[in-house]
């Protein structure tokens, strides 16, 4: 996300996780700082949100891992967002 850019939501999966499908991913960070903290991760990720999606967009496909638009989509039809803009 980033100031000024339009932010979609193009899945939405719910699915109920049980304390084994939880793994620990220890920290990186050395004794001089940096890195990041300690967090946990989901073990076999695609497995477990197979069919779960509650919400998935039309015009949406995978491209590289990542999401995009669909060529044949008209990619700028949803108006601009002018929340906290004045409009002349």
């Amino acid at each position: 996300m980033k100031p000024g850019k339009p932010v979609v939501i193009w899945r939405v999966d719910v699915v109920y996780l049980e304390k084994t499908d939880w793994k620990y991913e220890a920290s990186t960070a050395g004794d001089a700082g940096g890195g990041r903290t300690h967090t946990f991760g989901v073990k076999k990720p695609a497995t477990l949100l197979a069919d779960s999606a509650a919400y998935v967009a039309e015009g949406i496909e995978l491209k590289g891992g990542k999401p995009v638009l669909m060529d044949e989509l008209v990619r700028d039809s949803a108006p601009p967002n002018t929340l906290g803009k004045k409009i002349k």
